[in-house]
């Protein structure tokens, strides 16, 4: 009973998660071969069962080498595969990057682990990467970078980010990306569990400018290694925090300068 129990649990579980699966999945390949792997190994069990069925009908000798085998087999690798989804589900899960908001640091269809366990011990910290679901549409999944924590009064004026009053030297934005808001002076001060993101690429984010703060029980985890393409194959690496005084006309200038293009100092002058 214990054979054909095991063969049809693999077999229904692969055979659903194919008919299940989207392009849109993250980690769509991974779940593909092993939903395969699944199904072959359930079919394979129900079939060596049918064929042991068939000799005891006929007095014949079974054989039950090979099924003691399948099942040997297939037990180690429903255990692998129970670790697998447990260490995806709790501690670091795939991720497909759609769109180019955070370029040029994350690219659209790069592949990102995203580590769900830190956050755990320790909250979340000024420029990090983090993946997220979005208030204003909880089903989906964003990736931004953290500007403001719990405490911090961002403010947003002429394309200049301020934390705390002090200017924000962000040398990660795309280049000549501009930080505009709809309001011409913008402020807001964030209360308890709350924080403020903005995609790298600011010209074409959808962030905290636009819907509000992002509570802390909905952030996932944090963007941590790149999977692919090879060529940004490696852990995520997050900026240092560096502020600039307000009082130095002169810091405020460089700051400037470091951001945007030419082009982008003409366009708003």
């Amino acid at each position: 009973m214990k054979y054909i129990l095991i063969a049809l649990l693999n077999a229904i579980y692969g055979l659903m998660t194919l008919q299940m699966l989207t392009k849109d999945t993250p980690g769509y390949y991974i779940i593909f071969v092993i939903a395969i792997v699944l199904a072959f190994l359930g079919l394979a069990g129900i079939v060596l069962y049918i064929i042991m069925l068939v000799s005891n009908a006929r007095h014949q000798p079974p054989s039950t080498e090979l099924i003691k085998n399948w099942f040997q087999f297939t037990k180690n690798i429903d255990i692998v595969l129970i670790i697998g989804l447990l260490f995806r589900a709790f501690i670091l899960q795939p991720y497909i990057v759609d769109g180019n908001s955070m370029e040029t640091n994350f690219h659209n269809n790069e592949y990102v682990l995203v580590d769900q366990i830190t956050y755990h011990f320790r909250a979340p910290q000024h420029e990090e990467t983090i993946v997220f679901h979005p208030p204003v549409d909880p089903s989906l999944n964003y990736i931004k970078r953290i500007i403001g924590l719990p405490g911090d009064t961002v403010a947003i004026s002429n394309n200049i980010v301020t934390v705390n009053g002090h200017v924000l030297t962000e040398n990660y934005i795309y280049p000549g990306s501009t930080t505009e808001t709809s309001q011409p002076n913008f402020s807001v001060t964030l209360k308890s569990n709350q924080y403020f993101v903005m995609g790298d690429n600011r010209d074409h984010s959808s962030d905290s400018r636009e819907w509000g703060v992002v509570p802390k029980e909905n952030i996932v985890g944090r963007a941590w290694f790149v999977v692919y393409p090879t060529k940004y194959f490696g852990l995520v690496k997050n900026p240092t925090f560096n502020l600039m005084t307000m009082s130095s006309p002169s810091a405020i200038l460089n700051s400037i300068s470091s951001r945007f293009s030419l082009n982008a100092l003409v366009k708003y002058a």
